[in-house]
């Protein structure tokens, strides 16, 4: 609910973490694999940067969530990088 109204920046990392594993590992309690993984490697970007192996280390990521999130990672980088129909992506 708070993503949908105030937006991403309403979240801290943690939390918009555990939104993308909650679609992820369906039924299962995410908040605690959230944190892991930000404990593991410190930031969003750096959970989202890791190799797959890595990731697969941290209790609860199989072969396909590390995958998933790795696609995520491919999708954000796209869009930092490009433009939308003429718009900056990343305007304030």
């Amino acid at each position: 609910e708070r993503f949908a109204s105030a937006g991403p920046d309403a979240l801290p990392d943690y939390e918009l973490l555990e939104l993308l594993l909650f679609r992820l590992i369906p039924r299962a309690d995410t908040k605690p694999v959230a944190k892991a993984l930000l404990a593991r490697f410190g930031t969003l970007a750096e959970v989202l940067g890791a190799p797959v192996g890595l990731l697969q280390e941290v209790k609860g990521i199989g072969p396909a969530v590390a995958l998933e999130l790795k696609v995520v990672a491919a999708t954000a980088q796209r869009m930092a990088r490009g433009e939308i129909h003429g718009r900056e992506v990343l305007a304030s």
